[in-house]
């Protein structure tokens, strides 16, 4: 991008931000022009990445240690100042991208895709993924960078040509804990990474241990927000688990109440998707990443294993009692599996709050006489879900789970029927 169409754009937009105080009262701007501008900005943004990323370069060559430099001289943290070399090393590797990075096409995260993806896979596929994702170029510019990084996955994944074997050995590899204390807060901090079948089990163990201390009551000093309140009720499970006197006192229960903890998954298979791989329907685990599938049959011995076929948005088959009418307001396990496997995240588009962090709501209000039944539920995160109560978000399902969103100003979000995403 050249530097006068800079200087075009910015105009442009300090124009809408730039009025005087006392004339912002008179002034009438449309949604479309700030819609307009936030593009215009987001293009603005991407190209300072851009000569960021080249300044970044230059350092790089004269300096021994450019990570130190740039933390000293950007006043960031060295780990950021290692992740923007780390980033000006791709777009060298990668020229398509770091031109669109400098025309405002795409931005510096689809490069930090690009270096995690490359970094994910074996050395001697490492050059090929980044030949690949820089022919990709035109690809991340009509794509967000996550949407952009399952792309890099399924290259990958072709790449390797294996059912994720590798991948997966070398996660075992990579398993970390480390711990230490913050001199600041004083606070004792726990970090780990793990496989990701070790991370299923350890999640399950820690989900049965709340589900099992905190059913029925909750530490009165629990924090209100929801997801600090899950931070700190797993926290205090843990403590329980492993018989810390801090847990069981908080939990108000006996050593061992937290259970074995078998995780249970539920299985969707998507008859309209297909995975590009296979050429067969989409088989989804519910798990965040992928495993292979020797490892999937050993989980599912030690796991509650629970099947649900779904097309075009409809639950074509699912364990449990899925309408339950006006008996209860509270949606059963059976129900929340069927949302789960049609809904991964927060229901209204765009939100990536995941499901387990969401509220069931009725879309014909329980109050207002409606039944408990799949057709009237539907998942939202505490934010969409305040929305809809108490600011005056509309909200419409069909049969298929098209959902539409009309807000207070008359703008309507819509969805298709919801569909699993391969990779």
């Amino acid at each position: 991008m050249e530097v006068a169409e800079v200087h075009r754009l910015v105009d442009s937009i300090v124009a809408l931000t730039d009025a005087d105080a006392g004339d912002a009262g008179d002034q009438c701007v449309e949604r479309s022009d700030l819609e307009a501008a936030l593009g215009e900005l987001a293009r603005v943004s991407a190209w300072c990445q851009g000569q960021q990323v080249q300044l970044t370069q230059l350092l790089a060559s004269v300096a021994s240690y450019p990570e130190q430099s740039l933390a000293g001289a950007a006043r960031v943290g060295l780990a950021k100042a290692t992740k923007l070399v780390e980033r000006a090393g791709t777009a060298e590797q990668a020229p398509a991208l770091g031109a669109a990075l400098l025309d405002g096409a795409v931005s510096g995260e689809h490069l930090d895709a690009v270096t995690r993806a490359v970094r994910d896979v074996e050395p001697h596929h490492r050059a090929a993924l980044t030949a690949k994702a820089d022919a990709l170029a035109d690809v991340a510019a009509v794509s967000t960078p996550d949407e952009f990084a399952r792309r890099l996955r399924l290259e990958a994944r072709r790449l390797e040509a294996d059912d994720g074997t590798t991948r997966f050995e070398r996660q075992r590899r990579n398993t970390r804990l480390r711990t230490w204390f913050d001199a600041t807060t004083g606070m004792f901090h726990l970090a780990g990474e793990f496989d990701p079948l070790s991370g299923v089990r350890i999640a399950a163990r820690l989900d049965a241990a709340v589900a099992a201390l905190f059913a029925e009551q909750t530490p009165p000093d629990c924090p209100s927000d929801p997801l600090a309140k899950n931070n700190h009720l797993r926290a205090l499970a843990l403590l329980a688990l492993i018989g810390e006197p801090g847990g069981q006192a908080c939990a108000g229960a006996s050593p061992g109440s937290g259970g074995t903890g078998r995780p249970e998954i539920t299985v969707v298979i998507d008859t309209r998707c297909t995975d590009p791989l296979t050429d067969r329907p989409v088989v989804d685990w519910g798990l965040p990443v992928e495993l292979p599938w020797r490892v999937l049959v050993d989980l599912a011995g030690t796991a509650d294993v629970h099947g649900v076929i779904v097309r075009n948005g409809v639950v074509l088959h699912a364990p449990g009692v899925l309408d339950l009418g006006r008996n209860t307001r509270v949606a059963n396990r059976a129900q929340r599996r069927a949302l789960r496997a049609l809904h991964p995240t927060c229901a209204v588009p765009g939100c990536t709050v995941r499901f387990d962090l969401c509220k069931i709501h009725h879309i014909l209000w329980w109050r207002h006489g409606g039944a408990t039944d799949l057709r009237n539920l539907l998942p939202l995160c505490i934010r969409h879900h305040h929305d809809v109560h108490d600011n005056g978000w509309q909200l419409q399902l069909t049969r298929d789970r098209a959902l539409t969103v009309t807000l207070p100003d008359g703008t309507v979000l819509a969805t298709g029927p919801p569909r699993r995403r391969p990779g």
